[in-house]
């Protein structure tokens, strides 16, 4: 049976602490760990220098990305693979294939806090 998986938003502080509720963000099984996750910058200006210059975009688009943050995701074992994140400085990050399970315990947790 193959599960549909989803785009969760967090905040980057949240990411950062890996303030997640142990439920596997890509099985929704229980966690048994939190693994370190690089997110990678989103940006889409360097796009605009390309008509201009192929050499200024591949080098507006190479310096900023040498830092990506890092965060904490909960895994189950054997699970940690096909999940990704998105740091964007408007929106926050961008969780790509979490479970739906993993987004339901999320909001859950946070409705209880406050």
């Amino acid at each position: 049976m193959h599960t549909v998986r989803v785009k969760y938003v967090t905040s980057f502080d949240r990411f950062q602490a890996g303030q997640f509720p142990m439920v596997c963000v890509r099985s929704g099984q229980p966690a048994t760990k939190k693994v370190p996750v690089q997110a990678l910058w989103s940006r889409t200006w360097p796009w605009f220098l390309f008509p201009l210059s192929i050499t200024a975009f591949l080098l507006a688009d190479w310096l900023p990305k040498s830092a990506h943050p890092w965060g904490l995701l909960p895994f189950a074992e054997g699970q940690v693979r096909d999940v990704t994140a998105t740091y964007d400085k408007r929106i926050g990050v961008i969780i790509m294939g979490a479970h739906p399970a993993f987004v339901e315990a999320v909001r859950r947790e946070q409705q209880a806090a406050g």
